[in-house]
């Protein structure tokens, strides 16, 4: 049987490792911005916020344009504007949305890939086959 010193101990131990998961659940989400500066390109901006992205770098263009349409110019050569802060898009959002699960080409049985089986196929069709020692 514990003691119940031990008991409030565990307890508090539990208390003071939830803390900061309970701390997270209750926050509300908070959106990411940043501010343009005067120099700054799209790429430049992506590269700040988004680091380490495996997303291909105009997925995430779209994105920010997407999210951000205020920031950009009218014109054709569609630039930011210096001083607009941006909303960067939320990165984990990006990733379910595109980095969709599924089976890889080649993975299932029924596909093997290009060229022919040896199994599809009878011995009069392999009989001029070129044969290696």
């Amino acid at each position: 049987m514990t003691t119940p010193i031990t008991s409030v101990r565990a307890w508090a131990l539990c208390l003071v490792l939830a803390a900061p998961a309970l701390a997270l659940a209750a926050s509300p989400s908070v959106h990411n911005t940043y501010k343009v500066e005067a120099g700054d390109t799209l790429d430049k901006v992506i590269k700040k916020t988004m680091p380490d992205s495996p997303l291909r770098v105009d997925i995430l263009r779209n994105a920010f344009v997407q999210q951000n349409p205020q920031a950009f110019t009218k014109s054709p050569p569609r630039s930011l504007m210096a001083g607009v802060v941006l909303n960067v898009p939320n990165h984990d959002d990006l990733l379910r949305s595109h980095m969709v699960p599924g089976p890889a080409a080649g993975s299932s049985g029924m596909h093997r890939g290009g060229g022919y089986s040896t199994a599809d196929m009878n011995m009069s069709e392999r009989k001029n086959w070129v044969r290696f020692p």
